[in-house]
């Protein structure tokens, strides 16, 4: 896989990733485009999944996305479902074993979520339009309600497309200016580039100061030949995965 990263914790293998081109590369005789509506993807994400993971083909939870900050939690009464809900949303999360949580992106920023002392994963699709929302902190705070605490949670942000490559007029820009020049940087004739990632990254880490650990590798899509970019004009999408196995 493109992005990959695997956990041993006391309850079990937390791994999560985005995968790219490549590794959808095997797709293609069957898809020969991508699929253009969220029922369009469910079939595809669940093709990539039994590649990778057969016992996984019905317990695999997607999104209709948004670009909002709405989350779900999938519990325990949907485990036994043939077929999960097309949720309309931007976030999932889960006590659930060896239930796969995916959400797609081109440009926009995967974040990761996980604890490292009991089962729990989490991952989030946020664009500017769900990081001025504050869809990440949402995130944290009701898993924070739920009695976790911040000192077990460790954070990821995958890759997206990077600020230098990511221009935006005033409209967008005005939601981040308030975080400096090092997010939203200004270029002239009213225009900006926005680095997403770092903005979520910096509004997470001052109202969340106890958050044991937050990574951003600063992985660009836009430059990189391994992953899908709208902003390069591509139709394809990364598919962002985390799964606690017990």
């Amino acid at each position: 896989m493109e992005f990959l990263q695997a956990i041993s914790t006391t309850f079990g293998k937390v791994t999560y990733g985005t995968v790219g081109k490549q590794s959808l590369d095997d797709l293609k005789e069957k898809y020969p485009t991508f699929p253009k509506t969220p029922e369009g993807w469910v079939g595809y994400i669940k093709d990539w999944a039994k590649g990778e993971w057969n016992d996984l083909s019905n317990k695999i939870v997607m999104l209709n996305q948004v670009h909002g900050d709405v989350i779900h939690s999938i519990s325990s009464d949907l485990e036994t479902n043939v077929s999960f809900p097309l949720f309309a949303g931007d976030g999932l999360y889960t006590e659930i074993p060896n239930t796969l949580l995916v959400v797609r992106t081109a440009d926009c920023v995967p974040v990761f979520l996980y604890s490292n002392k009991r089962p729990f994963v989490a991952v989030v699709h946020s664009g500017w339009k769900g990081t001025s929302l504050g869809i990440t902190e949402r995130l944290l705070d009701e898993v924070v309600s739920k009695g976790y605490d911040l000192a077990e949670l460790q954070m990821e942000i995958g890759p997206y497309i990077q600020g230098g490559d990511y221009e935006v007029g005033e409209d967008v820009a005005r939601h981040f200016l308030s975080l400096g020049e090092a997010v939203c940087f200004p270029k002239g004739n009213g225009k900006f580039l926005l680095d997403v990632g770092l903005a979520i990254e910096m509004k997470v880490r001052e109202r969340f100061r106890n958050l044991n650990g937050i990574k951003n590798s600063h992985i660009n899509v836009f430059q990189s030949p391994l992953y899908f970019s709208h902003r390069a004009k591509e139709e394809g999408r990364n598919l962002n995965f985390i799964l606690w196995e017990s």
